[in-house]
């Protein structure tokens, strides 16, 4: 068989299991196993396959069609311009978190002083701590690309396995000498104060998570996505705890679901803090929510 042919034969039995973006998936699989990129594909289509270059194929195409996520079987997820490691153990991380890394960059701008990153000084240093950290994309990138702030920063999580894979993404990123991984439920084990909080905490409703996506609901961890009943459960804990463990004039930023910007930014408001907005990711949809710790907060 051909590469051609196994591509085509691939992307029929993924179409039939109803995956999505099929054709896509079944050529970024048969990248993946030969170690190549589309222009090899496009040139070298009608060759012959080696037959365990095939069957190796294939079993990743008889994984994806039982729904298994194309980044888990690949072990690798792009985010912020970066590859991190990814598992069962943690949740894929998405285009729509880039927003919660891009406001956090303005806001460690403003509290380190610098209007742009080439005026921050280097003496400069901001504390960032990431809540729910996963794979720490959002920490790591946030220490990636505001490393000129002289930035350093916490991620904590239940999971052993995620922390693992955090620790991994931070050396694998070259951070791992400005973050700390931690294993703790939120704040229990967290000490210190900081400039900035993160946290893409679990947010959907409990019941509706057997109606996500197989990929989502099958493959994905629960614990990183039962937001409780209504799925402010972590937003009303986090935002309770915050103002102890920030500086004053902090940032705490959430992802929140797509309906839940307004109750999330009274959640905030009635934790005390001000300056809360709303910022909506590059499909149009409430995503960042943020506010500034008051001084009254303490």
């Amino acid at each position: 068989m051909t590469y051609r042919e196994a591509l085509h034969r691939a992307g029929s039995a993924l179409t039939a299991a109803g995956v999505p973006d099929a054709d896509i998936d079944a050529r970024l699989l048969l990248e993946f196993c030969c170690g190549s990129d589309l222009a090899f594909l496009l040139a070298h289509g009608g060759d012959e396959m080696p037959s365990t270059e095939f069957d190796a194929f294939w079993r990743l195409v008889e994984k994806r069609g039982k729904r298994i996520p194309l980044q888990q079987l690949t072990g690798e997820q792009e985010f912020c311009g970066i590859s991190f490691r990814v598992s069962e153990h943690v949740l894929i991380p998405r285009q729509d978190t880039e927003t919660l890394v891009e406001e956090a960059l303005k806001r460690v701008s403003i509290v380190s002083g610098a209007s742009t990153v080439s005026d921050a000084g280097t003496d400069s240093h901001v504390r960032v701590l990431d809540l729910c950290t996963g794979s720490g994309c959002v920490l790591i990138s946030i220490l990636k690309l505001g490393e000129r702030y002289g930035l350093s920063g916490v991620g904590s999580d239940v999971s052993d396995e995620a922390l693992a894979l955090a620790g991994e993404n931070a050396k694998r990123a070259g951070v791992s000498d400005r973050a700390k991984i931690v294993k703790s439920d939120l704040f229990d084990n967290i000490s210190g104060r900081y400039d900035i909080i993160t946290s893409n905490p679990p947010y959907i409703r409990s019941a509706e998570i057997d109606g996500l996506m197989a990929e989502v609901r099958d493959h994905e961890p629960h614990l990183a996505l039962d937001g409780g009943a209504d799925g402010l459960e972590f937003y009303r804990r986090i935002a309770k705890d915050a103002p102890e463990f920030l500086d004053q004039g902090g940032w705490l930023l959430f992802e929140t679901g797509a309906d839940e910007g307004p109750d999330v930014c009274d959640i905030l408001r009635e934790s005390g803090f001000s300056s809360v907005e709303t910022v909506k990711d590059l499909g149009g949809n409430d995503r960042v929510v943020l506010g500034q710790v008051c001084w009254s907060a303490h």
